[in-house]
């Protein structure tokens, strides 16, 4: 059995490096959806807030992390 892949109807949440990915994820997930409800609260951003974090001038945004 091939465990590098996520089940069928089950979460696809994936950790790890390029390559190396597991699915540490089992939850069960509806037709046509990727992740369970708390995995996709993580990564799903909503159109409305996804305009506001929009810059207005449409260019790209970069912060300086680490000096």
């Amino acid at each position: 059995m091939d465990l590098s892949l996520p089940r069928p109807g089950r979460c696809k949440w994936a950790e790890g490096d390029t390559g190396n990915y597991t699915f540490p994820c089992n939850q069960r997930v509806d037709a046509g959806v990727s992740y369970c409800t708390d995995h996709r609260a993580l990564v799903y951003m909503p159109p409305e807030e996804r305009r506001r974090s929009k810059p207005a001038n449409n260019a790209a945004s970069f912060k300086r992390i680490a000096a």
